[in-house]
C-alpha cells in the first residue's frame, strides 16, 4: 500500500486524512498489527526547510520504505475519456499496472479521465472536480477517496454527484485534485479539452 504526502517547507500537508486513510487500510488488511504514526515517519525523512517534496510511503505490515522526492506539477491540457470497469483501486496500491494499462490508450492526451459503467471517476492520479457555472461536483464514486477530495468534500469547496459520461457537456470546467495538488493549484481544462 501507499501513501503520498505532500511536503512544503518542511510541513505536511492533509496528514490527518493520510492517518486516517492508512489505519482503515491496515484495520482492513493487517487488524493485528501495531499503529503507524505517519507523523513519526514525516518527522524521521527529514524533510528539507524549503521546497515541495512528495514523501512516499509504501507499507503493508510495516512501513517498508520512505522515499522523499523533489515535486513540480506536470501540465495537463488534453485528457482521454476512457471506460476502466476492470480497475479496482479501492485502496491505495503501490502496483497500478491496471491504470498503467488504461494510460497506454490515452492517444495524445496528457491524461485519462477514467469512468466506470459509464459514470465519471477518475483520472490517472488524480480526483476530479466539475464546474457546472455556479458549483464545483466531484463524483460520487471515485476509484480512490483521496485524501484532498475528503478535505475540500468536508470544507464545503466541492459536492459529491452522480455524474455520467453524457453529463460533461453540463459542465464548463474540470480541475485535478489530488494530495500534491492545492485546490488552487489543480490543473484546470475547459471541458471541450476532454476527448470523448
Amino acid at each position: 500500500m501507499l501513501e503520498s504526502i505532500r511536503i512544503l517547507d518542511g510541513q505536511a500537508d492533509l496528514l490527518a486524512y493520510h492517518q486516517q486513510r492508512l489505519d482503515r487500510t491496515r484495520r482492513a488488511f493487517w487488524p493485528k498489527c501495531p499503529a503507524i504514526d505517519l507523523a513519526r515517519v514525516v518527522a524521521e525523512a527529514s524533510p528539507p526547510a524549503r521546497g515541495l517534496f512528495k514523501l512516499r510511503v509504501e507499507y503493508g505490515e510495516r512501513v517498508r520504505k520512505t522515499e522523499l522526492i523533489p515535486y513540480q506539477v506536470l501540465p495537463v491540457t488534453s485528457l482521454r475519456l476512457l471506460p476502466a470497469d476492470e480497475i479496482r483501486y479501492g485502496s491505495k496500491f503501490a502496483d497500478r499496472t491496471a491504470i498503467r494499462r488504461c494510460l497506454e490508450r490515452k492517444g495524445s492526451c496528457d491524461d485519462v479521465l477514467m469512468s466506470q459503467r459509464g459514470y465519471l471517476t477518475d483520472t490517472s492520479y488524480a480526483n476530479v472536480a466539475l464546474f457546472d457555472g455556479r458549483h464545483w461536483y466531484t463524483p460520487a464514486w471515485p476509484l480512490l477517496r483521496g485524501t484532498r477530495r475528503e478535505s475540500l468534500l468536508e470544507k464545503g469547496i466541492i459536492r459529491a454527484s452522480i455524474i455520467r459520461d453524457r453529463d460533461l457537456p453540463q459542465f464548463q470546467k474540470i480541475r485535478l485534485i489530488n494530495a500534491m495538488l492545492p485546490w488552487e493549484e489543480g490543473p484546470t481544462l475547459d471541458i471541450n479539452a476532454v476527448m470523448v
